[in-house]
């Protein structure tokens, strides 16, 4: 019973570290894109690269799509850029 009741605790421990330690260690990556004359540069402070890219790109996709509908081609465009920063 002893050793079950200690390795509930070290599990919440280590999970808890975990959940702290992420937020700790966020780091600022920086992205910037060009599409028709028009730039744009993000911050974004995430955990790992690839969360702030997921960010970015699809702040990315929002800025350059603007307000309505755009057709096929112009979206993939916009794609095509977002998904690509440049450094």
């Amino acid at each position: 019973m002893k050793t079950i009741i200690t390795i509930a605790i070290l599990a919440f421990s280590c999970t808890s570290f975990a959940w702290s330690s992420r937020d700790v260690a966020s780091k600022e990556y920086t992205f910037k894109y060009k599409m028709a004359g028009q730039s744009l540069e993000l911050r974004r402070s995430a955990g790992s690269y690839e969360e702030a890219y997921e960010q970015a790109a699809q702040q990315c996709f929002n800025f350059y799509k603007g307000t309505g509908k755009v057709s096929e081609d112009r979206g993939l465009d916009i794609i095509d850029v977002c998904a690509n920063p440049r450094s």
